[in-house]
């Protein structure tokens, strides 16, 4: 069966989502291959999953080496795998954080976290962050953006608070990058004042679905200046920012901010197995040491671990979070160069750190109106460039998230096909300085 029939056939018994017209087959490198034969460019790695590329040979032979051994284990008993895996989470965050709790993906690992912070000090208020998303389960959901995202809005305790992110571009308050004075932090002090049963602050350091909102550096330094003065954990989702995806293998490293816990999946295991990983400090255990283990009983299967620990293995021996780096810097400037030249007044912003960004469409540069069918025409027009890019949830923007070991003659086609994207939007010939003929 073709694409389309295999779509229609996919919708008939399966209620998964279909966001684009191409049914996968399989995958090698950082290429995407669908039914119909037709190969794409990848600047999604499946949404930050895929972090060392598809079908890498160390990390298949690794999970064949594993099937000999074990592939599962009951919960109840430890195993060398878990061992190993726990040992090298602990030698790539801050110090203090000394356990690992394990769980089968990110929610898992937020609600897991979020069990610590009450069997703690017994206080069940969050504050979360409009425009975030931190998961499908239960718990997880009532602190996402539901609204914004178009989820189930589950009914939210009124210990959960929501503010607004350091979002720059549209500051709720008015200020400019030169004039703040950290408004959007006042409002969380006064919450803190008010409010006494907040346990924690779960933020993604940098906001992933919501659009890739960076925040200034000092935001998340005042952040943890206030849950140390009003004695609340602070929690970072690194569900999409970590194992270099930012430039650094965590995000606590790059913005040097030492948070209580950190949520981790996605290329955690580069997709060759469900994995998740709450990292804690030593309160944080002794609370979640108050309750029986309830994780998932596929939470951490020896195959899981081991596919984990090469995967993380390889992001640090290759040093893909400096790949991600240098990569990441000629994306970006190639990609505001393009932009500034085919789409100058619907270009709204571009921004990101490492290999994840964004670019944010507009109808108008000064009402800064959001154009989210834009967003949806780029996408497809790109993908018959044969270019596969991602969104924010809300259409806002697309993102783009290449695996972290690109190659700059694979960026340097990336940039060949959104330019030619932008032709076929703008109907606009190629310039003189064509992007084919661009190097590093």
């Amino acid at each position: 069966m073709n694409n389309r029939q295999l779509i229609k056939k996919y919708k008939e018994v399966n209620l998964g989502e279909v966001s684009l017209p191409v049914c996968f087959d399989h995958a090698e490198g950082n290429y995407l291959y669908d039914c119909d034969g037709n190969y794409y460019l990848d600047f999604t790695s499946g949404y930050g999953v895929t972090s060392t590329g598809w079908l890498r040979k160390e990390i298949t032979e690794a999970i064949q080496q594993q099937l000999q051994r074990s592939a599962f284990a009951p919960p109840w008993l430890p195993t060398q795998e878990a061992i190993e895996l726990s040992e090298l989470l602990s030698s790539i965050t801050p110090s203090h954080l000394t356990k690992c709790a394990r769980a089968a993906g990110g929610a898992d690992a937020n609600e897991v976290i979020f069990k610590a912070v009450y069997g703690s000090r017994g206080k069940k208020g969050i504050v979360a962050f409009n425009r975030s998303y931190h998961g499908g389960t239960r718990f997880a959901l009532t602190i996402s953006d539901a609204k914004t995202f178009c989820l189930p809005q589950m009914p939210v305790a009124s210990e959960h608070h929501f503010v607004d992110p350091p979002y720059c571009y549209r500051c709720p308050h008015g200020k400019k990058p030169d004039s703040c004075n950290l408004e959007c932090i006042a409002v969380i002090e006064r919450l803190l004042e008010a409010e006494k049963n907040i346990g924690a602050i779960y933020t993604e350091p940098v906001i992933g679905s919501g659009g890739v909102i960076v925040p200034p550096k000092k935001y998340l330094q005042r952040l943890r200046e206030l849950c140390d003065i009003y004695k609340v954990f602070l929690v970072f989702d690194e569900v999409l920012t970590g194992f270099g995806r930012l430039g650094a293998i965590t995000a606590s490293e790059l913005f040097d901010i030492q948070p209580d816990a950190i949520s981790f999946a996605k290329g955690m295991s580069a997709g060759y197995a469900a994995i998740g990983a709450a990292v804690i400090n030593e309160e944080l255990a002794q609370g979640l040491k108050k309750y029986e283990d309830v994780s998932a009983s596929f939470a951490w299967t020896p195959l899981a671990c081991c596919i984990a620990k090469t995967n993380i293995e390889l992001i640090i021996k290759e040093q893909l979070d400096k790949n991600a780096v240098i990569q990441g810097k000629h994306l970006i400037n190639g990609i505001q160069q393009l932009f500034r030249e085919y789409l100058p007044y619907q270009t709204g912003e571009v921004r990101g750190l490492g290999l994840m960004m964004a670019i944010e469409f507009v109808t108008d540069l000064q009402i800064k109106e959001p154009d989210k069918k834009l967003a949806q025409k780029f996408i497809i027009a790109a993908l018959r460039q044969g270019l596969m890019i991602c969104c924010a949830w809300d259409f806002q923007s697309i993102i783009l998230m290449p695996p972290l070991n690109i190659t700059t003659e694979e960026i340097n086609d990336g940039l060949g096909k959104m330019e030619s994207t932008l032709q076929s939007i703008c109907k606009k010939p190629a310039s003189v300085h064509s992007l084919h003929s661009w190097t590093a």
